[in-house]
C-alpha cells in the first residue's frame, strides 16, 4: 500500500508541533511565537478568559501543522525534482 504525499507532509506537520511541545527547542513552534509576537506584541493573552486562549492555542497548533506540513511538501518536491534533474544528466 502506497502512501500519498500529502498524507506523509500532514504528518510530519504533526510531529513537528508535538516536538515544539515536548522538545527541548524553541525552533519547531517559531510559526506559532511569531504569529503571537505579530498579533498580541509583547502583552501576550494572558488577560482573556480561558475559552478565548483554548481557541487562540487551538489556532496556533493549525498555524504550526500547517506550515510545517506545507514546509516538507516544499522540501519533498524539491528533491523530487533534484532526483529527476540528476536521473535525467545520468542518460
Amino acid at each position: 500500500m502506497r502512501i500519498s504525499r500529502g498524507f506523509i507532509c500532514a504528518l510530519i506537520g504533526i510531529a513537528m508541533t508535538i516536538l515544539s511541545w515536548y522538545g527541548p527547542w524553541g525552533w519547531p513552534a517559531w510559526p506559532a511565537f511569531t504569529a503571537i509576537d505579530l498579533v498580541f506584541g509583547h502583552s501576550g493573552f494572558a488577560d482573556y478568559p480561558f475559552r478565548v486562549k483554548s481557541a487562540i492555542v487551538t489556532g496556533l497548533i493549525v498555524l504550526n501543522v500547517a506550515f510545517w506540513g506545507f514546509a516538507a511538501c516544499g522540501a519533498m518536491r524539491l528533491i523530487r525534482l533534484a532526483a529527476a534533474g540528476s536521473r535525467r544528466a545520468r542518460r
